[in-house]
């Protein structure tokens, strides 16, 4: 009965977690019989080697600390001037008019083509990184934020002023609460941008981070030292995936009351 209750539990992470190992001893497997290349393909026992071997010369810190580093910069400063900005064409309709346009031409534009200008623009290292993954991730917030504050309840709006309400008691108190939804939709949609700008941004522009390393040692055919660096990614965004759930449920949960 205990173990019926540990599993019932923890069936979802035990079932997952047969499921990555039938996964590896299959690769593995194919890979010894000669199935599948093992220079190309790999097996999880190089990648497993791989790994430590970066785990004792200080890789795999190394580019975890730099590749956080620029995640927070570029999605923390893509978050302030996408909420900011958002609030502001959503409650003004001149700011919303001039602004409108460099929102759309920014999400319009091939980010992309323009990292050869952006490095001699700023220069080769983080930077770039840092910016090309600012240009990623804020549009999606600005977007939706603006919608979020469109979707505020006008009567409500018009409530507070009766009651001597200021323009700030307004967007505090109207519509911040309304826009929430909205505006979490386009943080989780810009964490997924921001992820994927840092890791193109330290492909093109940079001289270490995961993404350098990814770029590097494929062009070396050392897969299996690509592979490390990609399931680290993975475990990364996975984590930050379920602290964004967990703090969305924790804002939401009064709508389970």
């Amino acid at each position: 009965m205990i173990f019926e209750g540990a599993y019932k539990r923890n069936e979802r992470l035990l079932l997952g977690a047969l499921g990555l190992l039938i996964f590896a001893v299959f690769w593995e497997s194919v890979v010894r019989l000669g199935y599948l290349n093992p220079i190309t393909a790999s097996s999880p026992s190089r990648i497993a080697q791989a790994f430590a071997s970066q785990w004792h010369n200080g890789a795999i810190l190394k580019n975890s600390r730099i590749f956080l580093f620029e995640l927070t910069v570029g999605f923390t400063l893509a978050f302030i001037v996408g909420v900011t900005l958002g609030i502001a064409m959503g409650v003004n309709r001149l700011v919303e008019y001039a602004a409108d346009p460099f929102v759309w031409l920014i999400y319009a534009s091939p980010t992309i083509a323009f990292y050869p200008l952006l490095m001699i623009w700023i220069g080769f290292g983080s930077a770039t990184v840092i910016t090309v993954t600012f240009l990623l991730t804020f549009v999606s917030i600005v977007v939706n934020t603006m919608a979020g504050v469109h979707a505020a309840e006008p009567q409500m709006i018009r409530v507070l002023k009766v009651f001597g309400g200021k323009p700030i008691d307004i967007i505090l108190k109207v519509i911040i609460p309304a826009s929430l939804p909205l505006m979490l939709a386009g943080v989780r949609i810009g964490l997924s941008r921001a992820f994927l700008g840092v890791i193109l941004g330290e492909m093109f522009s940079s001289n270490a981070g995961f993404g350098y390393d990814i770029a590097y040692y494929a062009g070396q055919l050392q897969t299996a030292t690509v592979f490390v660096s990609i399931i680290i990614l993975i475990v990364i965004g996975t984590i930050i995936n379920l602290l964004f759930t967990a703090v969305e449920a924790r804002l939401f949960a009064w709508k389970a009351r």
